[in-house]
């Protein structure tokens, strides 16, 4: 759900280069890469076989022209692994606190999910400096964390531009947020109106069902 919803948030111009932190598989880049042709994609994952994964789906999709791979860690890539600085720099970050919750004995799914290999605060500086002045954040992540946000966000030139709260269903607390900032940038942040998953039904909104559409 998580890769789907933050995709259909991206708002890219032609010739825009868009990073994605912690690609995995590489679902993001796909929705992102099939539905606009004059944008460039890196995915940057730090877990081989993901990576692999991430590589052979964009060969069988025949996106390899528009979609780039990198097999490396996040904190340790730099614009000249990117080949410049990008105009957008997405994610769905790992979400859980290190020493926090259940740790998934698979080793690949806990550190998808679990900040072992990157914190908030290396996710925000990774960005930072990957990311050209003005450029945009935008990721994905638990709402109850916003405080967390905020506080990482803070030592670096990030202004938040807007927030947008999901909800499983209407009467339910939001479970995540959208987050959407520039670097070096000025002005209010808007709340958006809330983005509803299910209604009262559990039949999927007229919004989230067109999110799967190309």
């Amino acid at each position: 759900m998580d890769p789907v919803i933050l995709s259909a948030h991206v708002t890219p111009f032609a010739g825009c280069k868009i990073i994605d932190i912690g690609c995995g598989s590489g679902i993001i880049p796909l929705i992102l890469g099939s539905r606009f042709t004059d944008v460039q994609i890196i995915g940057v994952e730090i877990q081989s076989q993901l990576a692999e994964f991430a590589i052979q789906n964009t060969d069988q999709n025949h996106l390899s022209d528009r979609i780039r791979i990198l097999n490396k860690d996040i904190r340790a890539t730099t614009a000249f692994d990117t080949l410049g600085p990008a105009d957008i720099v997405i994610s769905n970050p790992p979400y859980i606190k290190k020493n926090a919750g259940r740790l998934n004995p698979n080793l690949q799914k806990a550190i998808a999910r679990h900040e072992l290999k990157l914190e908030l605060s290396d996710f925000f500086s990774s960005a930072h400096r990957l990311l050209k002045p003005g450029g945009q954040i935008l990721f994905i992540f638990p709402a109850q964390r916003l405080t967390d946000i905020f506080l990482a966000m803070q030592p670096l030139d990030f202004q938040l531009d807007w927030l947008r709260f999901i909800h499983t269903r209407q009467k339910n607390n939001a479970g995540l947020v959208i987050v959407s900032g520039f670097k070096q940038g000025h002005g209010p942040c808007v709340i958006r109106p809330p983005l509803v998953v299910y209604d009262n039904k559990n039949n999927p909104t007229n919004e989230y069902a067109a999110m799967f559409k190309p």
